[in-house]
């Protein structure tokens, strides 16, 4: 049987549990909100698109590489890099990648730590990518450089850069006032006219890694067989 004062203690313990959770849920609250009101002032645009590298899927780098070996070259290996060297791609055969950079500019005089980024990039019409964030996860008060991946798969595609007018980024981030806390979204939508110089660029660029890796070096081998 409870006493009078046991009956007291125990709501004197519910009172101070549910003030703690009050307490908890309400600061919980606060930081969303402060997060929310910063995110609101940061700004963010698009400064730049450069080509990093090609990489050849392995299947497609053996095919090549193993295609002079015996008494008569592999006819797949001839009809791959003579298509190539056509500009005729029938299947992919490796990503192009690229860095996409942006700037964050935080309004606020708090950080903000990223936790969650779902960002794509759009080649025009061409093709949509998935963007990946690859340095900092945070968005300290000011300017902040955002250094993003983009892997372009290597298929026709890729020779219809030079036919590319914009560039279009979409997608949202979650953000918080520390790592791991309640998030809060913004979407974020950029769209940047592009000079047909640059993608031309960008275009000429993959073609010629492909060449001289899938092409120059098969046929200049074959060349020597030939002279021996």
């Amino acid at each position: 049987m409870k006493t009078k004062f046991s009956r007291i203690t125990s709501i004197v313990l519910a009172a101070i549990f549910a003030l703690a959770v009050t307490s908890f849920t309400g600061c919980s609250l606060m930081k969303k909100i402060q997060a929310a009101k910063i995110l609101i002032k940061t700004k963010f645009e698009y400064k730049d698109l450069t080509f990093d590298s090609v990489v050849i899927d392995p299947p497609i780098l053996e095919l090549v590489d193993k295609g002079l070996q015996g008494f008569i070259p592999n006819p797949d290996a001839v009809k791959l890099v003579t298509d190539l060297a056509k500009g005729i791609i029938n299947s992919q055969l490796g990503s192009a990648n690229f860095d996409v950079y942006l700037n964050a500019n935080n309004g606020g005089k708090d950080t903000l730590w990223i936790n969650e980024l779902k960002i794509e990039l759009k080649f025009d019409t061409l093709i949509t990518l998935p963007l990946t964030l690859k340095d900092s996860m945070v968005l300290a008060p000011g300017d902040n450089d955002m250094h993003l991946n983009a892997a372009f798969p290597i298929d026709m595609r890729i020779f219809k850069l030079n036919e590319v007018k914009f560039y279009a980024i979409a997608g949202y981030l979650d953000v918080s006032l520390e790592a791991g806390g309640k998030s809060v979204s913004q979407d974020v939508e950029i769209r940047r006219d592009v000079d047909s110089e640059d993608v031309l660029k960008l275009e000429t660029a993959v073609r010629d890694r492909l060449t001289k890796r899938l092409v120059d070096q098969w046929v200049g081998k074959l060349g020597k067989m030939i002279l021996k």
